[in-house]
């Protein structure tokens, strides 16, 4: 029974620690969380699929230039009955196999190569063939190399060169969106620095009124105090409950929120902030932030290479105006193999023909010939192809130009956007440093004004009801105070993204996340 018992607790105590670890707190710094975001986020790893999608998509765009292997096999027989006298047979029966062997190449300059080997074996039962059955051997090289539309390496290439600019515009994107995304992190993580300082400020106004609520009762009991003091204490006492309870949920929220973006929504353990926010002077300088937010912002670089894409279009419409001009070329060589029969007196026409003898020259004696270029064949010509308007190319001219138009334009903007922000962040760091300095300036009046309040009651030469307006003032200028700072940190982490400057601020390297 004994073990009985033992075993229960045993449950119930691995049960409790259970329970426990799964409600575990986790402190938290902010670099730790920007890290930990960088690792989990799922937007970000989305992201990451897009670049390694791009990717991808060059490498097809490349693949233009590797070489095409081609095997064709063939063989087939042929029954049909003889029409005249030359046909060496009442039935002809023809039977043949081939095998071709190709390569076919695409080359800079927008043309094709091709070179291919083939090979065949016909047999027959034509009694005037003198070779059965025959072998054939013939190798050919080919060009075919447009000459106005179409020609030169840029059109060619020019998928390839969209592809390259496309994917540096993913590495802008994802660039852009860890910014976005440390930002995000240290707002949410700032948000919750205040949410628990708030909340600790409410629980000191609690205590204090629930000090002054205290003294007014016994007070009262003496018979030096009304008990309309007892009810303005109790008042203020429910209205800072009130606002307790409202900053515990702030708590809550601003906790989910940095839970969200870090991927631990689904992991019971608290999130508790252990930074505290610090008011780090820095020096502005509008031309020097404005040419390093112009050289290095990721929206910058791909509106750059967005541009460069509609160039590329641009030229390349240009070029389809053209007329087709076609260049084609070839050389070949022959050879020939098969079993010769040698025929003695007869008459050919009957077939009645004495065999004599044969000479045996076998596939590689033909592949031989061929190769050794003994039969010298080319050919070239030139094929020209106009169409009789060119009004569909003029017109895809004309949108290239446009896009291209838009393109520029949208550059401009984003300049412009960088301009403003730029322009607005110093002014918004100078206004917050100010009211930082303002806010504690009045918090420590406001916190003398309140002990001298209070030190005048204790005396009789105050009264309840101005202790408890100094109260809410110093309470409120704490929160004034406490919001200020996490303001001007919240300016700070906005800084450093609208200059690109958060990857050196926390030591990342963005070359890690391209080998992931």
């Amino acid at each position: 029974m004994k073990k009985f018992y033992s075993l229960i607790l045993l449950i119930t105590l691995l049960f409790s620690f259970s329970i426990h670890a799964e409600n575990k707190i986790d402190e938290i710094s902010l670099k730790e969380a920007i890290y930990q975001a960088l690792e989990n986020n799922l937007d970000l790893k989305i992201e990451k699929t897009n670049l390694e999608y791009s990717n991808e998509s060059l490498k097809i765009d490349d693949s233009i230039f590797i070489p095409k292997f081609t095997v064709s096999l063939d063989s087939s027989e042929r029954n049909r009955p003889t029409s005249d006298i030359f046909g060496g047979a009442d039935i002809q029966k023809n039977e043949s196999f081939s095998l071709n062997l190709g390569l076919e190449q695409k080359i800079a300059l927008g043309g094709t190569l091709n070179i291919s080997l083939y090979n065949s074996r016909t047999k027959t039962n034509n009694a005037f063939s003198t070779i059965n059955p025959n072998l054939y051997s013939n190798l050919t090289f080919s060009l075919s190399q447009p000459l106005l539309k179409g020609f030169g390496t840029f059109s060619t290439k020019k998928d390839i060169y969209i592809a390259a600019n496309n994917y540096k515009i993913n590495k802008y994107k994802l660039k852009e969106n860890i910014l976005n995304l440390i930002y995000n992190v240290e707002d949410a993580y700032w948000n919750l620095v205040y949410a628990y300082q708030n909340l600790d400020a409410k629980r000191k106004a609690l205590q204090r009124s629930k000090d002054l609520l205290r003294q007014n009762e016994i007070k009262v009991k003496v018979g030096i105090a009304a008990p309309i003091d007892i009810l303005e204490a109790k008042a203020d006492v429910a209205s800072y409950e009130s606002q307790l309870i409202q900053a515990e949920q702030s708590i809550q929220t601003a906790e989910e929120n940095l839970k969200k973006i870090l991927n631990l929504s689904k992991q019971d353990k608290r999130v508790i902030p252990s930074d505290t926010p610090e008011v780090k002077t820095l020096e502005t300088d509008l031309n020097e932030f404005l040419l390093e937010a112009l050289q290095n912002r990721p929206d910058i670089g791909q509106s750059k290479l967005d541009l460069k894409n509609y160039n590329i279009l641009v030229r390349y419409a240009r070029n389809q105006m053209l007329p087709d001009l076609q260049l084609t070329a070839s050389y070949y060589t022959t050879g020939q193999g098969g079993t010769q029969i040698i025929y003695g007196p007869g008459n050919p026409f009957t077939g009645e023909r004495e065999i004599i003898g044969e000479l045996k020259r076998e596939i590689w004696d033909s592949m031989k010939d061929t190769v050794s270029n003994l039969y010298k064949n080319y050919s070239f010509g030139l094929k020209l192809s106009v169409p009789l308007s060119f009004s569909r190319e003029r017109a895809q001219f004309a949108q290239a130009k446009i896009n291209m138009k838009r393109s520029l334009l949208n550059l401009e903007k984003v300049e412009n956007n960088i301009y403003s922000e730029v322009k607005q962040v110093i002014k918004e760091i100078q206004t917050n440093l100010k009211l930082v300095k303002a806010n504690q300036i009045a918090l420590k009046l406001e916190k003398e004004k309140l002990k001298a309040e209070e030190k005048k009651l204790s005396v009789g030469l105050s009264t309840n009801f101005q202790v408890l307006t100094y109260q809410r003032q110093y309470a409120a200028a704490q929160t004034n105070a406490l919001q200020s700072i996490i303001n001007y940190n919240q300016t700070l982490s906005k800084i450093n993204k609208i200059l690109a400057r958060t990857f050196d601020a926390y030591n990342i390297k963005f070359k890690d996340f391209l080998k992931e």
